[in-house]
C-alpha cells in the first residue's frame, strides 16, 4: 500500500462518523437540491449523470428533475456503466444494495453528457475526491468531457484529500451552504 493509499484509508476512517445513517441527510439534501437547481452550471445542463444516494449522501435527484435527461451508474464488474432512466422506477436494488439502472436500460456515453454529479466520502477545494476506495469514478471520469461536480455535505470538506495520479478531480464541489468552484472558469464562492 502507498504512504497516499494508507493516507486515504485513515482519512475513510476518521470520517466515518461525519458520513453516517445519523446525519439529517433529508434536511442537507433539500439545501443541496436547492443549491445544484438555482446553480447556472445545472440550469444549462441538458444532459446529466446522478447517483442513487446511500446512508449520509445528499439524495440529489429527490425530487426526479422532469426536464433533464439522466442517466443513472450500474456496476459491471469493476466499471460504472451509466444508463439512461426516466425515474426512480426505472431503478432495482443492485450491487452493495444501491438502486441502479438495470442492465438492459439504454446505455449512455459519459462524453455525451453535460454534467457529472459525484458523490464521495471528502472532497477539497481544489477538487480532491475522497470515494470509498474501489475506484469506480475515477475509471469512469477518465477522459469523460462533462463538467464534473462533487457533492457533499460541508462537514465532508476537508484542508486536503491524498492524492494518486489516477484520481480524478472535479471541476467544482456544491454542499448545502452552496458551491465551491475548483477550475478556472469562475470565482470560487466561499
Amino acid at each position: 500500500m502507498t504512504s497516499a493509499s494508507e493516507a486515504k484509508s485513515a482519512l475513510r476512517a476518521s470520517l466515518r462518523s461525519l458520513v453516517s445513517p445519523a446525519v439529517d441527510a433529508s434536511v442537507l439534501s433539500a439545501a443541496v437540491v436547492a443549491t445544484l437547481r438555482g446553480w447556472e452550471v445545472w440550469k444549462s445542463a441538458r444532459s446529466l449523470a446522478g447517483f442513487s444516494a446511500v446512508p449520509g449522501e445528499p439524495q440529489v435527484l429527490d425530487p426526479w428533475p422532469p426536464d433533464r435527461k439522466i442517466a443513472l451508474p450500474r456496476v459491471a464488474g469493476d466499471q460504472l456503466i451509466l444508463h439512461w432512466v426516466t425515474g426512480p422506477d426505472d431503478l432495482v436494488k443492485g450491487h452493495f444494495g444501491i438502486l441502479e439502472p438495470s442492465s438492459s436500460a439504454p446505455v449512455a456515453d459519459p462524453n455525451g453528457l453535460d454534467l457529472i454529479l459525484v458523490p464521495g466520502i471528502a472532497f477539497d477545494r481544489e477538487g480532491g475526491r475522497l470515494g470509498r476506495g474501489r475506484g469506480y469514478y475515477d475509471r469512469l471520469l477518465a477522459g469523460a468531457s462533462a463538467f464534473k461536480v462533487g457533492v457533499c455535505f460541508d462537514s465532508q470538506i476537508v484542508p486536503e484529500v491524498p492524492r494518486e495520479p489516477h484520481d480524478i478531480r472535479m471541476d467544482a464541489v456544491v454542499t448545502p451552504s452552496g458551491v465551491k468552484w475548483i477550475t478556472s472558469l469562475a470565482p470560487r464562492t466561499d
